[in-house]
């Protein structure tokens, strides 16, 4: 298996696989947001390293920055949006389930390759590589719009 890929415009290296732990670590452009999706079998989470977005989880939203430990229960529906330059997270997994995904709409990193929104499969494709792969998407990606008027709510309550 290919330890460094690309796929939807997030550079992945796999870290470490095992039988119960898989960690990789994952480059995310600004603007980055999957589809809202559920895991069927997965606890998905990711350590945040560098970088800011806005984390949807179920009913709560809430900002990752630097140092965030970001948990997302299965069969919760969850998306995030990157904001204000590119992110890198540690993804942390039971399985190897989210990485064979990757792999699925992906291909190996070749020189050069940068991390960037706007690539990948069809919103059809990448629907049946994700529920092949136990991901069901259930709604739209986060605009940056959505995340953007989150965070000044958050500065107001805040103030």
């Amino acid at each position: 298996m290919d330890a460094d890929f690309i796929a939807l415009g997030v550079l992945v290296r796999q870290v470490c696989v095992g039988p119960a732990l898989v960690v990789a670590e994952a480059e995310l452009p600004e603007g980055a947001s999957p589809p809202a999706h559920i895991h069927r079998d997965l606890d998905d989470s990711f350590y945040v390293l560098s970088g800011r977005m806005v984390v949807r989880c179920g009913d709560d939203t809430t900002l990752a920055e630097d140092g965030t430990w970001v948990p997302f229960p299965r069969q919760v529906p969850h998306t995030f949006r990157v904001l204000d330059g590119p992110a890198r997270i540690l993804l942390v997994h039971t399985d190897d389930s989210f990485l064979e995904f990757f792999r699925a709409v992906g291909r190996p990193v070749r020189a050069g390759d940068v991390a960037t929104t706007g690539s990948g499969p069809t919103r059809e494709e990448l629907d049946r590589l994700s529920l092949e792969h136990g991901i069901e998407n259930v709604g739209p990606s986060m605009e940056e719009e959505e995340a953007r008027a989150w965070l000044s709510r958050l500065r107001v309550g805040a103030a």
